[in-house]
């Protein structure tokens, strides 16, 4: 906690820039960002650079995830993104670890007693959905999982509408595991899964 992380991202032109996909109350804020053009950005080849200073200002872990975007309305989005994984650790204070789609075959490190909650895509109404394959060691253990609202909307969602459902998982022993689901037809069992999600997941032993 207390810590600075600068991101350097290429940009096309200097006009355009990078956001965040999302904001991270209590674990990380935004101190300040600017445009390094030409030979100055840092990034060789690059025509200018998106330079963001963050702070770590509570305990957490979560996918930082920017997109490419054009400055104007809502910053338009240009197609890329840029994924990395944050870990923000307080001796003695157990956290919660924060994974999306973003992180898919990815790793990660919880520490035992974490929380590490995991949010996958779907769609309201659709024959398909998320299932968690077993495993069959006692290293993370599946303790909850929900659908979750868009939280502006107040309405019941409509089929056909995007929807996030939120896997809740505890660290429980030292050891590496990799945590699997697919998204597979439930009214077809011999049918496919249409994709799938893992992530390797890391519980170190415990200092001494």
């Amino acid at each position: 906690m207390g810590d600075q992380l600068v991101i350097r991202l290429p940009t096309a032109q200097p006009r355009y820039g990078w956001r965040l996909v999302q904001a991270y109350p209590g674990q990380l804020i935004v101190v300040n960002s600017h445009t390094l053009p030409g030979l100055s950005s840092g990034v060789p080849g690059a025509p200018a650079t998106h330079e963001i200073h963050m702070q770590a200002i509570g305990p957490g872990g979560f996918d930082l995830t920017f997109i490419s975007a054009t400055p104007g309305s809502g910053y338009s989005p240009l197609g890329n993104y840029f994924h990395t994984y944050v870990t923000i650790n307080k001796p003695g204070v157990a956290k919660n670890v924060n994974v999306t789609e973003y992180g898919n075959h990815g790793r990660v490190t919880v520490n035992k007693g974490d929380q590490l909650l995991i949010k996958l895509g779907t769609t309201v109404g659709s024959e398909y959905a998320w299932e968690v394959i077993p495993t069959d060691n006692n290293i993370v253990q599946l303790v909850g999982q929900q659908k979750e609202e868009p939280k502006k909307s107040k309405k019941k969602p409509k089929p056909g509408s995007a929807q996030e459902v939120a896997f809740q998982f505890q660290a429980l022993n030292p050891g590496k595991t990799t945590v699997r689901f697919i998204y597979r037809n439930t009214t077809d069992n011999e049918a496919p899964p249409s994709r799938d999600f893992e992530l390797d997941v890391t519980v170190p032993e415990p200092p001494r």
